[in-house]
């Protein structure tokens, strides 16, 4: 009996969201999407197993075959997204997978593409495969948009697998090309910095994503605009990393969720918006929904000597902070126990 465990972090997008997906960005040059991965994990086990049993443990939901030919998802549409993993991989043994995340629901951090990276890691090594960074994004996006049934973007993935803070081009060539954001000193700093608090309220990031997809592909000039000046928050974004200026930062991060609020009122919430008041009141230096908004989580930049005050504010107004690190390294997947003769 052997178990294969993977883990893949979760990530906080700062600039230039919404333009990695495809083709979209191609109308936008040079596109960049920019985010640091996080020590919230999303977590895969896969075991040698009698009989395929699947176990999701953030939605208390699990399912069991004894043949793989009767493996669906109809009667269990909370698990699509691992089951399609599991038919697309067709293992010759039946296994046990445990799927897990530490993220609260619709957090916004980029769970399921997590998961999905997750997925496709720990799968492939139980067919003794190892997988390039590509092919495990292309595998998992690709599974992941099977699910939801609309185009998604590839920071998500890309963060899963890279880790750390990273700017992402998308080029002509079809090529990302990765570069790390800033030094060692600054990224600690910018950790420091970090404060998420987390709104609660689910939402489904396809949505918001696949409007503007639509209203771009047919023109519309307003959509247009904005995914040129998200183009350009992206490029001050990465800019401010390279000078290593905090305050800098806090612009770009504000100056994209004004972009961002404007063209999509629903990303914020009464809630949110009393969020981003009391934390400014308390010292904050500036805020972002993360992912699609509509609640989830919101990632505040913060004067360490603040931190107190500000997480005194979001525990006062209900919400919770989350604690959070940057994560140096993306994807792992690594057998726990050998075979037992």
């Amino acid at each position: 009996m052997r178990t294969i465990i993977a883990e893949a972090p979760m990530r906080i997008d700062f600039a230039g969201g919404t333009l990695d997906i495809p083709p979209l960005y191609l109308f936008h040059q040079p596109a960049l999407t920019i985010n640091i991965a996080i020590d919230i994990m999303a977590r895969v086990s896969a075991a040698s197993s009698e009989k395929t049993v699947v176990v999701s443990r953030d939605q208390k939901k699990s399912a069991e075959w004894a043949t793989h030919n009767d493996i669906s998802w109809k009667e269990h549409p909370e698990l699509e997204l691992i089951l399609r993993a599991l038919k697309a991989f067709d293992p010759k043994e039946h296994l046990r997978l445990e799927v897990s995340s530490e993220a609260p629901v619709g957090s916004g951090l980029g769970a399921s593409s997590s998961i999905a990276i997750a997925l496709v890691a720990a799968l492939s090594r139980t067919q003794g495969k190892e997988f390039s960074f590509a092919e495990l994004v292309e595998y998992a996006k690709s599974i992941e948009t099977q699910t939801i049934k609309v185009p998604t973007g590839y920071q998500d993935y890309w963060a899963a697998v890279y880790g750390g803070a990273h700017a992402y081009e998308m080029g002509l060539d079809g090529r990302v090309r990765v570069a790390r954001l800033g030094t060692d000193a600054f990224l600690t700093s910018v950790e420091e910095h970090m404060v998420l608090a987390y709104a609660g309220k689910p939402h489904f990031s396809g949505t918001n994503n696949w409007e503007l997809y639509k209203r771009h592909i047919d023109g519309d000039k307003a959509t247009i605009r904005f995914f040129e000046e998200l183009k350009e928050n992206a490029l001050f974004m990465k800019d401010a990393f390279g000078r290593g200026n905090i305050g800098q930062v806090a612009d770009a991060l504000f100056r994209d969720w004004r972009t961002r609020k404007a063209m999509l009122p629903a990303m914020t919430t009464p809630e949110i918006e009393t969020l981003f008041k009391k934390t400014l009141q308390a010292g904050a230096l500036a805020g972002r929904v993360c992912g699609a908004g509509g609640g989830g989580c919101v990632l505040l930049l913060v004067p360490p000597e603040k931190r107190a005050a500000v997480n005194s504010c979001i525990q006062k107004i209900g919400m919770r902070a989350l604690p959070a690190k940057i994560s140096k390294k993306g994807v792992s997947a690594k057998i726990v126990s050998g075979v037992k003769k």
